[in-house]
């Protein structure tokens, strides 16, 4: 199927889909471990150090530990732990901006005696690469750090000859932890130009790895003694794992290979993305330290508890401080209950005297009274209360009215004492039908201004004018506090155990996907054994070049490697795509299952294609992968599509995407729609595809125009 001749600008497979929920946070956030051996008082200087550093980012910290400052987007704090282990530290810092938010953690511990280990972690909100802190380098020369019992420094070191023992000593120290990135200069290349052009494609290796270049001969030795599969092509870049093992094929898929092809087609700045990328994935593969991880809990309980302990706090102290009746609540390890009257049986009104002149108090959320006549204070035991007046005065009534007042009778004051409250607290009586009248007080007892000003700010908090039902909304908000305190306790603990989990499953991951690698590849070796076999048993006729066959053929290593190594195919397999697109996918691979189950499906390709212009088949390549015929390399039938969904095949731009080039002799419009597609084994958090347009039955060959991240997909 042909589609109209497309603008022959940009590329149409530019656009691969890009899915949030598989961005792998491992290549992209800056993550480091450094094992501290200073004697001194280390922690002084870090925190000095991370001072200077927030200086430069103008937050400065008031004085003193713990501290914090809020700013404008900004957000730091720094707190210190003393524990029998030893003290801990941590410099947290929240920036927001328009690339989202940048959150970086600077953790600490000491060990008693001396040394500790330090982590600094920095990562975005929108999964954006990190670039290295610039405060890592100022730690590496304030303090001594060693990974294994080599020094950790942010510097590319040139290896000739007559170190390379010390090289050897450092690759094989069982106790190195940071991957090693090597690259190897050719024979007769000046070193310094060499070590100029790793030290750019390095630079973000601060705190993270060490950087080595070996010259020729010293690159020769050491391939004798590690193997060919350990190789270092001038060019290249590789990564050493900790405690490689000499002469092992298998070992050495652990030891990452960022191709002469990829880097070359990179900018400086890009090539040494990529390369920080690789080593913040092998650095997350590291568990972190048990002392580390928990002082970090430590620090999150604690700041935990003092959210909701000073919030607690906090909100008592000011509105219900000077509120009488109500006590400040105190520090405890939940949210305290502050002190209010017996809820049995509401206060009552004071009482009033005969022949005194009483003036009311303000109701809740208003202003004092205004009247100013002298009053005498009531006798607490005095059992007489106040009564309602026959009659409602209006609000203008004059404050010389006279009050309408009654005696209490003595089952009244039994009644109080029954209770064990004091004549004084004891409410009117109410007859009903009567409506109730403002509670009264004396002159002298009248709340000050600022006391009343409290008083309607905390009923104004909880929503309501009444005294009696603003205790009992902060009695509930007091409740709802230790409840959300409680939960938050509870999910963090959720928290901390699926974080165990996580890292578990991942180490167990990283070694299956190891282990089916070296399988594909003993599978892929006896293939190999039974195909020479086979030839060999075959009498060759005098005169004729034998077809070399594809499994005899050296496997690619790397996605990058793919365009190359399909150009010895091209009698039946032909590659037009972009290769930048397929070397992308190298960072991802870090296994190499990708590559071997992709150059699987090509060898597929390749011996359809042979055997439609040999006639040992007719049909398509579905008919080819269910019967494959004997003598012809097979790929499993379910990874597969001949077609995508029909929602995805009706929407224009991903026809566009699939619109791939093939040859003019294929399509005079040098393009067509290549919806048939491999699905290659997923690497790490993504899913590449391999589309190809079939030509068998036409030019004899299978054009495959795309190998790389899945394509826009409808998400229905």
């Amino acid at each position: 199927m042909t589609s109209p001749t497309p603008p022959r600008t940009g590329r149409r497979a530019g656009h691969a889909q890009v899915d949030e929920a598989a961005a792998d946070r491992r290549y992209y956030d800056f993550r480091t471990q450094l094992r501290v051996v200073d004697i001194g008082d280390w922690l002084e200087r870090l925190e000095a150090t991370g001072r200077a550093w927030l200086a430069e980012k103008h937050v400065e910290l008031p004085a003193g530990i713990p501290t914090a400052v809020r700013g404008d987007g900004i957000e730091a704090r720094i707190d210190r732990l003393s524990e029998e282990s030893g003290d801990a530290f941590r410099l947290t810092l929240a920036e927001n901006g328009d690339q989202g938010t940048w959150l970086t953690e600077i953790l600490a511990v000491t060990k008693p005696g001396a040394g500790g280990r330090i982590s600094v972690t920095v990562r975005n909100s929108e999964n954006r690469f990190v670039n290295r802190p610039r405060i890592v380098p100022r730690l590496l020369e304030q303090i001594d750090v060693l990974d294994g019992n080599s020094e950790l420094v942010d510097d590319t070191w040139i290896v000739a000859q007559t170190h390379l023992q010390e090289f050897v000593n450092v690759l094989g120290d069982p106790e190195r932890n940071a991957p090693i990135f090597v690259t190897a200069a050719r024979h007769g290349a000046e070193l310094q130009r060499v070590q100029d052009w790793m030290a750019e494609r390095t630079r973000e290796l601060a705190g993270l790895a060490h950087a080595y270049v070996l010259d020729a001969a010293s690159n020769a030795i050491l391939m004798r003694q590690l193997g060919e599969s350990m190789g270092i092509k001038p060019g290249s870049i590789r990564s050493f794992a900790p405690r490689p093992k000499a002469h092992d094929p298998e070992d050495a898929l652990r030891h990452r290979v960022i191709g002469t092809y990829r880097l070359e087609s990179l900018h400086p700045r890009a090539a040494a993305a990529l390369v920080g990328r690789i080593a913040r994935f092998e650095a997350s593969s590291r568990p972190e330290a048990v002392e580390l991880r928990d002082a970090r809990r430590s620090f999150d309980r604690k700041a935990l508890d003092d959210r909701f302990r000073r919030r607690t706090s906090t909100d008592v102290t000011r509105h219900a401080g000077a509120v009488p009746g109500i006590a400040p609540a105190t520090p405890g390890p939940g949210v305290l209950t502050p002190r209010v009257p017996s809820p049995e049986l509401p206060p009552r009104l004071p009482e009033t005297r005969s022949g005194q002149e009483y003036v009311p108090t303000s109701p809740v959320g208003s202003g004092p009274s205004p009247t100013d006549s002298p009053v005498e204070k009531g006798s607490p035991s005095d059992p007489r209360i106040v009564a309602p007046p026959t009659e409602v005065e209006s609000s203008a009534a004059s404050a010389d009215s006279p009050v309408t007042q009654v005696q209490s009778s003595p089952e009244d004051a039994d009644l109080v004492a029954a209770q064990g409250r004091s004549p004084s607290s004891v409410e009117s009586v109410v007859p009903e039908g009567v409506p109730a009248q403002p509670m009264l007080a004396p002159a002298e007892e009248r709340l000050p201004a600022e006391t009343t000003a409290l008083l309607e700010k905390f009923t104004a908090l909880t929503g309501t004018s009444d005294l009696a039902d603003a205790i009992d909304a902060f009695q509930l908000m007091n409740q709802l506090y230790e409840e959300a305190g409680e939960r938050a306790r509870e999910d963090l603990q959720e928290r901390e155990r699926l974080a165990d989990e996580a890292a578990e499953k991942e180490q167990i991951a990283e070694a299956l996907e190891l282990e089916l690698s070296g399988e594909l590849s003993r599978r892929r070796t006896a293939e190999q054994n039974l195909r020479l076999l086979h030839v060999y048993n075959q009498p060759e006729e005098p005169g004729t070049d034998r077809e070399l066959h594809p499994a005899e053929l050296p496997a690619p290593e790397l996605f990058s490697d793919l365009p190359d190594a399909v150009r010895a195919l091209e009698k039946y397999v032909r590659f037009t795509g972009d290769p930048r697109l397929t070397a992308e996918l190298d960072e991802y691979d870090h296994a190499g299952l990708g590559v071997k189950r992709c150059w699987e499906g090509i060898i597929a390709l390749h011996d359809y294609a042979r055997a439609t212009v040999d006639g040992a088949h007719k049909g398509s390549f579905y008919e080819y992968l269910r019967a494959t015929p004997d003598g012809y390399s097979i790929f499993p039938l379910s990874h597969y599509a001949a077609a995508e969904s029909e929602s995805t095949m009706g929407m224009k731009e991903y026809a566009r995407q699939r619109t791939l080039k093939v040859p003019d002799s294929v399509d005079s419009s040098g393009y067509v729609e290549m919806w048939a597609h491999l699905k290659i084994l997923k690497v790490g958090r993504i899913s590449p595809r391999l589309h190809f347009h079939d030509d068998a039955t036409g030019t004899g060959k299978v054009y495959v125009g795309y190998i790389g991240r899945h394509l826009g997909i409808t998400s229905g």
